[in-house]
């Protein structure tokens, strides 16, 4: 029996008992229970079509693959208290009752810069039952940084930009939660942006917020596009917000220079957002990236306070153990500063932690290193009581990049994934999830 069909077994059951029981002490309390409970069922019932029943788009039905490790394919916790109980209970009203907003957020290097691994996950969040499709949320329109763009988004400008990383040390300037910034001293540019792809879910918004220095008056930004209702600056966090009365899919603007004096305009991002109940999956990838190079965000935190995120997934460290020099306590100790950080924003935030993927050093030696930054991950979540989703292993340990290449789903250069590849990690990490959710569930009808 399948996991939801389980589920919905326990639910019917519980609400037999319910209604079994005629307490008057417990009227009150078990009518809206009942009500509950047959809403539960109701939503649950819903979810079977879209999600069980659809074997294609079904990320519980896993491929039979000799190389990939199944068993060890699962979220492991080392810490009693830890259990996504959070996460999980914010994902309950938004599935069962149909309130609020659920924002997940996964940061890491290129891995997730191309966003394929990060958007599978994302469609089998917000496809795993109805209606949970929150909006895009936060991103960044790479090309304007002059390095690669997720394919589904595209934003094309006027004008001249410079690009900046956090990954480049030669870098100096100004960045955000996204860890990339894109500048132009141009009097006057134009950006345009919209999404494509016939796979693409459909992401409307009425709200668009840009960020960047809301402090300086030098330059003006104009929508051309559409009309807005209302035009905001939130100093707090560092955006302008343009909100509309009605739902767009794209977006133009205009950005111009108010006076004769050389400046630069900043652009740290972009978020779509709407007030749609549902999930919000927000990637923030940036190729080369350490947990050092995340450090260096000045922004970060008054950032994150737009996305908000409820669960984090680390997937920073391929490239801090790539360097033969890799400090097991500096790597430890940075992963305490961004969690720190990112529980300033939210206390009751949840984090995953992902081991490396297996890689080599130069293409010709295998990264053991690889063991290190593991070791200091467990660690990691057994103080946090966070999570932990082991990568390296699921591949089949160290030297197991090279069957990944045989079959066509990992990169010849030994540390890059090929889209299948990507795709595949998305749907293992996201059904190891799912146990845990099904767990959760079990407990709540108990």
């Amino acid at each position: 029996m399948t996991v939801f069909n389980k589920y919905i077994v326990r639910f019917l059951f519980c609400h037999t008992e319910f209604i079994e029981v005629s307490s008057k002490q417990k009227q009150h309390t078990l009518l809206f229970d009942k009500l509950r409970v047959t809403r539960m069922i109701f939503c649950a019932l819903l979810i079977i079509p879209s999600f069980l029943l659809n074997a294609q788009n079904n990320p519980h039905l896993l491929p039979e693959l000799k190389f990939v490790v199944y068993d060890s394919s699962d979220i492991r916790f080392y810490n009693d208290s830890s259990n996504y109980a959070n996460f999980f209970n914010k994902l309950d009203t938004l599935i069962f009752e149909g309130k609020g907003k659920v924002n997940v957020m996964q940061i890491g290097g290129s891995h997730i810069q191309a966003d394929i691994w990060s958007d599978q996950l994302r469609k089998n969040f917000q496809n795993f039952s109805p209606n949970l499709n929150g909006g895009r949320g936060f991103l960044f329109p790479y090309r304007l940084a002059h390095t690669n763009n997720p394919y589904y988004y595209k934003c094309t400008s006027t004008g001249d930009w410079t690009g900046f990383r956090n990954a480049l040390m030669r870098h100096d300037t100004t960045w955000g939660v996204s860890g990339i910034t894109a500048s132009t001293q141009d009097s006057a540019v134009s950006l345009k942006f919209w999404f494509r792809g016939d796979d693409t879910p459909y992401y409307d918004f009425n709200s668009i917020k840009i960020f960047h220095d809301v402090d300086s008056t030098d330059y003006c930004i104009e929508l051309i596009s559409d009309s807005c209702s209302q035009i905001r600056i939130n100093r707090e966090i560092g955006y302008t917000e343009f909100i509309f009365d009605h739902y767009i899919d794209s977006f133009e603007f205009n950005i111009f220079r108010q006076d004769t004096i050389l400046s630069s305009f900043n652009l740290y991002g972009i978020s779509l957002d709407n007030n749609d109940p549902g999930l919000v999956y927000t990637s923030i990838g940036v190729n080369g990236a350490s947990t050092k190079s995340y450090l260096r965000g000045k922004l970060f935190t008054q950032h994150l306070k737009a996305v908000n995120p409820d669960l984090v997934i680390f997937c920073i460290g391929i490239n801090d153990a790539y360097d033969p020099n890799f400090c097991e306590q500096c790597y430890e100790n940075n992963y305490d500063t961004l969690v720190s950080w990112i529980k300033s924003v939210n206390p009751n935030v949840e984090f995953l932690f992902v081991t490396n993927n297996d890689s080599y050093y130069k293409r010709r030696y295998p990264n053991k290193r690889v063991f290190k930054a593991r070791d200091a991950m467990i660690r990691l979540a057994n103080r946090h009581n966070a999570g932990l989703w082991d990568m390296f292993n699921v591949m089949g340990g160290l030297g197991s990049v090279d069957t990944w290449i045989k079959h066509g789903y990992a990169k010849r250069d030994k540390i890059h994934l090929t889209k299948n590849g990507y795709i595949l990690m998305g749907n293992l990490m996201f059904s190891a999830i799912m146990k845990e959710y099904d767990k959760h569930l079990q407990n709540l009808i108990k």
